[in-house]
């Protein structure tokens, strides 16, 4: 590609030796054929049609070789927020809480491979542990995985244990560590106490369990 000053350069040749060959012709058409016999005249004629004939070829060469602007790859679509297993349904627990869930969850991920589901609900029935195996087959958690419903309305809670967990960790087992990490602030209102404490240990049994 030719830098700027060269094509500048090129075209002040060009411009003023077409502007001449206009001028001869002109000339010659007053005075009539003869000064085309001229072999001087002939020769300067064709080198200037030489010269003409380059710059506009190049001219259109360049405009030809220019590269079309490069569109800008199709923007995609942002990604949605990373998916959470905390389910706040009866919008009773602290976004600070739900983050901490969201963190334990991640690390229960990245060390273990399970996860710990949470969901607070206005459900007032008494089969709160159907209600969360509900849940947590919508959740999509596995055999290896717990899920804790505190019913709000209901005054209740419950943890449920995946299937492959029941032999090391019995329903009686779920049940004690649900009274004894949860029904103190349960009582008092204090649901994100709750399931923080509930959740911490149930990641401490983790990490003896994978021991």
């Amino acid at each position: 590609m030719m830098p700027v000053f060269g094509m500048r350069a090129l075209w002040m040749l060009v411009v003023p030796a077409a502007l001449l060959a206009v001028i001869v012709l002109f000339v010659a058409g007053r005075r009539g054929t003869g000064v085309f016999k001229k072999q001087g005249v002939a020769w300067f004629l064709t080198i200037v049609m030489i010269v003409a004939a380059i710059g506009i070829g190049y001219n259109k060469a360049h405009a030809s070789s220019t590269p079309e602007p490069i569109r800008p790859p199709e923007t995609v679509p942002p990604s949605s927020a990373d998916y959470s297993f905390v389910w706040d349904d009866a919008n009773v627990l602290s976004s600070r809480t739900v983050r901490a869930l969201d963190e334990r969850n991640d690390r229960l991920w990245n060390n273990y491979g399970v996860t710990i589901g949470v969901v607070t609900c206005n459900y007032g029935w008494d089969d709160l542990d159907s209600y969360a195996l509900e849940c947590a087959e919508d959740m999509g958690l596995g055999g290896y995985d717990f899920i804790v419903a505190l019913d709000i309305s209901g005054d209740n809670y419950w943890l449920v244990q995946g299937a492959d967990l029941v032999r090391d960790f019995s329903d009686q087992t779920c049940s004690d560590y649900a009274y004894d990490y949860m029904e103190g602030p349960f009582a008092r209102g204090d649901y994100d106490s709750a399931v923080l404490q509930l959740t911490e240990m149930l990641e401490a049994w983790y990490g003896v369990y994978y021991f």
